[in-house]
């Protein structure tokens, strides 16, 4: 997990820049009861220091909940034969552009 700084740095952002991308839900962020203690999941950048985009679409099906967020992606999922979401989205198994997999749909 990094500080804000530190994941603003990677990415080659100014922090204000950052908070932008956190509004657009284009990053995840974790928040803590301050947002200078907010952490950033560092899976987040990919080697050639840009960020791995966090489908919109996850934040239209559960929330705005960064920890809801990021629970999801790293639980696995017997639905995709036990991998985890974050897995999945990067092994090009499942494409989240338009939701959630039907499978993984949670149905009120």
């Amino acid at each position: 997990m990094l500080t804000g700084e530190i994941f603003a740095h990677r990415l080659g952002l100014t922090v204000s820049d950052l908070h932008d991308l956190e509004q657009a839900h284009a990053v995840l962020v974790l928040p803590e009861s301050s947002p200078r203690e907010a952490r950033y999941p560092a899976w987040q950048i990919d080697a050639t220091g840009q960020p791995f985009p966090v489908p919109p679409a996850l934040f239209d099906m559960l929330g705005d909940s960064g920890w809801t967020i990021y629970r999801f992606l790293m639980q696995s999922h017997p639905e995709l034969a036990g991998q985890t979401a974050l897995e999945a989205l990067r092994d090009g198994r499942v494409h989240w552009s338009s939701g959630l997999p039907t499978a993984l749909r949670k149905e009120p």
